[in-house]
């Protein structure tokens, strides 16, 4: 799992597996934030093993590609630029290219279709 999260660029990721008498069994994830010295987690339940598993794994397989995150972090870095900008007075012609951007990359996310690998 570790790997997997790695794979999907998640930043030294670490994975629990906790067994409780009588409480089920439960796996626990984290890894570092983008540019953060803190760390997001997540954690599932299930009443055995295999229940728990199937819904970490579908959580992993549900992450957007590592190049998907980088993407929407840059526009979220973009975005607050664009913002900070604004506020502080910044005119308009210098922002003209970072929002032209902004729109470029969104409609680029919204129509981006992942090739498929021949089988």
């Amino acid at each position: 799992m570790p790997a997997e999260l790695n794979a999907k660029g998640k930043v030294k990721p670490e994975v629990s597996l906790d067994i409780r008498a009588n409480a089920g069994v439960g796996i626990s994830m984290n890894w570092e934030k983008f540019g953060a010295y803190n760390r997001e987690y997540e954690f599932f339940s299930g009443n055995d093993f295999e229940q728990a598993l199937a819904k970490a794994t579908d959580f992993i397989k549900s992450l957007p590609s590592a190049q998907q995150a980088n993407l929407h972090d840059f526009m979220r870095q973009l975005g607050h630029l664009i913002d900070a900008g604004q506020s502080a007075g910044i005119e308009i012609e210098h922002l003209n290219p970072l929002i032209a951007s902004m729109k470029s990359l969104s409609e680029n996310v919204l129509t981006y279709r992942p090739k498929r690998s021949a089988s």
